[in-house]
């Protein structure tokens, strides 16, 4: 489960495209932030894709991306094209396909290649139609699905929503949301498998598994807060929105229903990353990153382009030990070990300084690209010192009973290790 979203630059405010994502998976499956760089290829090299290989193209781009530590592909991630995406596991009419490209290998194929948001969709779709989708995305549990993609750039923004080969891609023109259900109608401005004008939604929803994704609640949560104006700061917030009715009591029960998602008792997706990127055509492209699980107690960090600070890594062995030191306060507040509130309250404020501090170097004619990497080096040394100060040795030791802290407590036990699937 994952909430994706959109702002166009024609549409917002300040002439800039925002995308942003809460990538949504087994809250026990390690996200990682990883930098790759640009290489070139021989001329009949191959790919090893999550399940198979595929022909390399003879030239990659530099990337950088939020990703399961098991998985090749990604959640979400920007290019040195300044083109970002997200995917969606979205429930369908169409047969689960045999071990093939999955959706978050797709993603980071049409990254690795593309010089737009545009050239992306069209990259996806050809290998959609050579190679279809299919194998099991899960960590700890047999979980297919077909997938829908939100892809910017400076430029422009573009949702594709599949059903097995089918396909419908739409422009958008101000802002858009994805969740996990299709939601491309009639007007679309390519497809497959339906005819023009046809309701691609309509016609391959599977409507039982997208109904309890709850998707259709979290979407109108993101879109109801989206307006021209919004910005990083309105977008981390967006992220971190709880549905009303568990609302400041997020650490008791888990549910579906949020834009932060919480797993415990029968939900068993979490919020494990979330990014914010703005993407300016001609200055900087800032990537707000938290490198955690759980937006609602984690610091969104300034990553850019030329950082060499966490939660930004070369190495997935350095990037997993960084967000699993995380996971363990996330642990600890569900312990009752550690003040959430305390907690938010300390991010708060370190983020309101970053905020200030990126805007007024941005806000330059040629942004200092020095101080860039100095306030992304600083951000990491204080949120660091927040975890240190934060950090509990008994995370595990949940003293409650019920449905609830027996699976937390599944969990802990577990977590480090992967389950078998």
């Amino acid at each position: 489960m994952c909430d994706t979203l959109g702002i166009t630059a024609n549409w917002s405010d300040n002439d800039i495209t925002y995308f942003a994502k809460n990538s949504d998976r087994s809250p026990n499956e390690p996200h990682l932030i990883l930098r790759i760089p640009a290489m070139e290829h021989t001329a009949d090299s191959r790919v090893q894709c999550t399940y198979i290989n595929i022909p390399q193209v003879e030239q990659t781009r530099e990337v950088v991306l939020y990703k399961p530590s098991w998985i090749w592909g990604a959640e979400m991630g920007v290019n040195d094209a300044r083109v970002a995406i997200g995917n969606e596991a979205v429930f369908t009419k169409a047969k689960k396909g045999n071990p093939s490209l999955i959706g978050m290998d797709l993603l980071r194929l049409a990254l690795e290649r593309a010089e737009s948001a545009a050239k992306a969709v069209e990259i996806m779709i050809k290998l959609l139609e050579e190679y279809g989708q299919g194998g099991n995305c899960g960590y700890d549990k047999e979980f297919h699905y077909d997938n829908s993609f939100l892809a910017a750039d400076p430029q422009e923004v573009y949702v594709l929503e599949t059903s097995g080969k089918n396909y419908a891609v739409i422009k958008v023109e101000d802002k858009y949301a994805i969740s996990n259900r299709l939601s491309i109608g009639k007007e679309h401005t390519d497809e497959k498998g339906i005819s023009p004008g046809e309701d691609f939604s309509k016609r391959f929803t599977e409507p039982v598994f997208s109904f309890f994704s709850a998707a259709k609640a979290r979407r109108c949560q993101v879109t109801e807060q989206l307006s021209s104006s919004t910005g990083p700061y309105d977008l981390m917030n967006i992220l971190r929105t709880h549905n009303k009715k568990i609302d400041g009591k997020e650490f008791e029960h888990g549910n579906v229903g949020s834009v932060c998602m919480h797993a415990g008792g029968l939900i068993g997706d979490h919020t494990t990353g979330s990014l914010v990127a703005v993407l300016r055509p001609d200055k900087p492209v800032t990537l707000w990153s938290t490198g955690s699980s759980t937006p609602c107690i984690s610091a969104f960090k300034p990553v850019f382009w030329n950082s060499d600070s966490a939660p930004l890594f070369n190495n997935p062995e350095a990037s997993l030990e960084y967000w699993l030191k995380r996971e363990h306060i996330h642990r600890a507040v569900i312990a009752g070990k550690v003040d959430a509130d305390a907690l938010r309250k300390k991010v708060k404020t370190l983020e309101a300084e970053w905020l200030q501090k990126e805007e007024e170097i941005i806000k330059e004619d040629i942004p200092d690209i020095t101080k860039l990497a100095a306030l992304s080096a600083d951000a990491d040394k204080q949120e660091q010192a927040l975890i240190n100060e934060f950090y509990n040795e008994n995370w595990r030791d949940i003293k409650s009973k019920g449905r609830y802290a027996r699976y937390w407590n599944r969990k802990n036990s577990k977590l480090g290790v992967r389950e078998s699937t």
